[in-house]
């Protein structure tokens, strides 16, 4: 036995005993959240509940492995159901696949395949592309799905409506001919079954007699059903809190957090206040943001740890200072010791980081975005997993699609067309054609078949592989039909073995499904592969010591040192001011995510001007700044504004930066020197100094790069002095004499 109160205060105490009935914990950041529910798992199975019957449900893989972890290095025992909502739906639909009606084993589709579908289908209806977006009527029915809303039930509010309510019909026929599932189906199928059957749904409250759900505050309407069929029994606890509900841009309803004790009354509810992470000026600062919400669990966050370092406010003129003035920051901590990998810089919109990696760049400082193409989604891999998805179901026509001229075999749109009316005719999939004499034979009239009958050769031999063995699989796929050597062929030499290591990645990724999961095979092996998402590769790629930039959604749930939020202006951060309260609130949330994954150091920028869609804006201080209290900061300027460090200020009175001085035209790009424009001022490679930056003379004092000037040969520089002006020297004259601030 061991002690699972050990090191715990008491409402964690509190949360861990409870046993039955419904319970409620609102987990405050950093409060040590996870540790309640991995402890309370284990209680729970101490208490003599067989481990298999407790089902832990949270939203990423990486949550689930780190609790399956913990919850394992407490007991050593098998751990219980600890997965995610998709997870959990797919394992049960393949417990309960003969209900679905699907004459071969199913298999998920990702993205790109659902994409091609509705290509397919606005091909069938004859829908315009130009028209509405496919993208749009998928987003529309997946919408549809999420939020339980029955085709029959849609009431068309507009020409999107109309499509959709179409292309919905056609896409739930051709899914069923395939055999094929999206995510959504994950979600919804397990709810309609457990609808449509009551003995089947009280089998799996039976076999679940203890529900815990992680981060509850981002559950969707399917999600919250699904829970409460299964939590008939009322064993359920949910940890969250309202606090950092950022998701409802994607359909998570922070009702369902808010409205817990309604919906199980009785209700247990735990407040965890004590803040394990952050300095005592850090979550001043958090709460007096998140406390103008209406819509939220009052509760104060609290901490033991010091008072901490103030808020740094890094106030520029646009936002190239503003990443030339972290960069600078972020150098000098550097150079002071703290390591790059303890730093983060979070931004509202992707389109931000541009220009933030610039001011990385300019610097020489590693960095990496969270965010990318992650591993799945390159193109090479997908090919690959095209190839092994069809060992599973032959039937997967996207798949087929993807590989049919991979390598390249001189397959036309015709062929392919042909190809398809015979296997609707005798209700086959494409591959089971290649794989008869007598309709392959049907295919090839009147055509050249030789690349369709390359094509059934190459399946002949991959269909052979052992599905047991994954690796196996997919070894066997990169060999027998020449990956290698058709990335070789089609690619430059640096891109080729660049996807040629991403597909060899995918063997050592199948070795080490097959060591961990010896019965799972290649089946298995997939699935693990369609549940992979962002913040599960985010880890790996987090070991280099390297600045890391993400969104502020990205941010949630990770930790760093010293964090810089970025674009602290209204229109940026809150992203919208369009009069709705709920916009707000889930910005004001955002940002409170944002400031509490800060442990010792938090900078909050923001500048006066920002180009934007190719528009320059001025734009006011984010409400925000004005919400957390003076004291968190460094003091106030005379305007009463919170005060800026000496640093961070606008480093010339003129040309603030070198976009500044671009779009000025006293500084030209390389490429407007190549083309012979007037090269009075630019800037070289090798040049010591950059416009912007703050140098110091030994005579004139400080001052502010505007420009270099001239060629290589009596190259001059001008700078903009604090006590004395403007100034043109010439460079072989300041050896000795000029040096950075």
């Amino acid at each position: 036995m061991i002690d699972v109160y050990k090191g715990m205060n008491e409402p964690q105490r509190e949360a861990i005993a409870h046993v039955d009935g419904p319970l409620l914990v609102v987990a405050g950041a950093g409060s040590g959240k996870t540790r309640v529910i991995t402890h309370r798992i284990a209680n729970l199975i101490q208490l003599g509940n067989r481990p298999d019957r407790i089902l832990a449900i949270t939203f990423t893989n990486k949550a689930a492995g780190e609790m399956q972890d913990r919850v394992h290095r407490l007991l050593g025992l098998k751990t219980p159901w600890i997965t995610t909502f998709h997870s959990a739906g797919l394992r049960l639909l393949k417990i309960e696949s003969h209900r679905l009606g699907f004459q071969h084993p199913f298999t998920v589709m990702d993205e790109e395949e659902q994409r091609k579908k509705f290509k397919r289908i606005y091909k069938e209806l004859k829908l315009d592309t130009k028209v509405i977006d496919p993208r749009k009527v998928q987003w529309r029915i997946s919408h549809w799905k999420n939020q339980l809303t029955k085709i029959d039930q849609v009431v068309a509010s507009d020409d999107t409506d109309e499509w959709a309510k179409q292309c919905h019909v056609r896409y739930a026929e051709i899914c069923k001919e395939e055999c094929v599932v999206d995510f959504d189906d994950l979600l919804i199928m397990p709810v309609r079954m457990f609808e449509a059957d009551e003995q089947l749904r009280q089998k799996y409250v039976e076999r679940f007699p203890y529900i815990l759900v992680d981060e509850y505050q981002d559950t969707n309407k399917a999600q919250y059903r699904l829970i409460q069929l299964l939590g008939a029994h009322r064993n359920i606890c949910a940890t969250g809190d309202p606090d950092q509900a950022i998701y409802g841009w994607r359909g998570a309803d922070i009702e369902n957090i808010l409205n817990f004790e309604k919906d199980f009354s009785g209700c247990k509810v735990v407040l965890l206040e004590e803040n394990y992470r952050s300095t005592k000026a850090i979550l001043r600062a958090a709460q007096g943001v998140v406390s103008h919400n209406e819509k939220r669990k009052d509760k104060t966050i609290r901490t033991s740890n010091e008072e901490g370092k103030p808020l740094m406010v890094l106030a520029v003129d646009d936002e190239m200072d503003e990443s030339f003035a972290i960069a600078a920051a972020i150098e000098r901590m550097y150079k002071e010791g703290q390591k790059l990998s303890d730093i983060a810089v979070f931004y509202r919109t992707n389109a931000q980081s541009r220009v933030l990696e610039d001011g990385m760049r300019r610097r020489g400082l590693p960095y990496r975005i969270v965010g990318g193409t992650r591993f799945y989604d390159r193109r090479e891999v997908k090919d690959l997993l095209a190839y092994l998805k069809l060992l599973i179901n032959p039937r997967d026509r996207d798949s087929f699609e993807r590989i049919a001229n991979i390598p390249k075999r001189g397959i036309g749109e015709k062929s392919l067309e042909a190809l398809y009316q015979i296997a609707d005719d005798e209700t086959v999939g494409p591959l089971e054609v290649l794989e008869s004499t007598d309709l392959l034979e049907r295919v090839a009239v009147g055509r050249n078949s030789n690349p369709m009958r390359d094509l059934s050769r190459a399946w002949r031999l991959v269909r052979a592989l052992p599905l047991s063995n994954p690796t196996a699989c997919v070894r066997g796929v990169i060999e027998l039909v020449n990956l290698e050597e058709h990335y070789r062929a089609t690619e430059d030499s640096g891109e080729a073995q660049e996807r040629i290591a991403n597909v060899r990645e995918v063997i050592t990724a199948a070795e080490q499904y097959h060591e961990a999961s010896p019965e799972g095979g290649l089946a298995g092996f997939l699935e693990l592969v369609s549940l992979v998402t962002e913040p599960d590769l985010a880890k790996e790629r987090s070991r280099a010591d390297q600045i890391t930039l993400m969104t502020l959604h990205s941010a949630k749930g990770l930790e760093f040192p010293v964090v810089f939020i970025t674009g602290c202006e209204d229109g940026v951060l809150p992203l919208k001011r369009m009069g709705e309260t709920a916009d707000l609130e889930e910005e004001r949330r955002l940002m409170y995510v944002g400031i509490t994954r800060a442990m010792k150091h938090l900078y909050l920028s923001r500048a006066r001007c920002r180009m934007q869609y190719g528009q320059t804006f001025r734009n006011q201080p984010s409400q925000f700044l004005d919400e957390i209290p003076s004291d968190c900061f460094q003091g106030k300027d005379a305007t009463g504004r919170h005060a800026v460090p000496e640093a961070s200020k606008p480093m010339s009175a003129r040309y603030r930066n070198v976009a500044q001085a671009m779009r000025s035209g006293a500084l030209m790009k390389g490429s407007d020197l190549k083309r012979g424009g007037d090269s009075e001022a630019h800037v070289l490679e090798d040049d010591p100094h950059l416009p912007g930056e703050r140098v110091v003379h030994s005579i004139f004092g400080r001052g502010a790069v505007v420009a270099m000037k001239g060629p290589r040969e009596g190259r001059s520089i001008i700078i903009d002095f604090d006590q004395h002006g403007r100034k043109e020297l010439q460079m072989s004259f300041t050896a000795g004499k000029l040096s950075c601030e």
